[in-house]
């Protein structure tokens, strides 16, 4: 069984990067973060793909998905 991470767990370094660097509101370090680490749960299934092909292919998944707003 996969354990969920809180939101403050979610990639703490990343979440403390974006904050030192004041690239996001505060209020939205978590949703930044959360969606990054979908990435790169995503990418990691992908076996030879390299950055721009696993984008392009997360993007596609997304879209695929009519739970997921644009």
């Amino acid at each position: 069984m996969r354990e969920k991470m809180l939101p403050s767990q979610t990639l703490p370094d990343f979440q403390q990067y974006l904050i030192s660097r004041k690239l996001v509101p505060e209020k939205s370090v978590a949703f930044y973060a959360y969606w990054a680490n979908r990435y790169l749960t995503f990418s990691k299934r992908l076996k030879n793909a390299d950055a721009a092909e696993a984008l392009r292919l997360f993007l596609e998944d997304l879209q695929s998905r009519e739970n997921i707003a644009d």
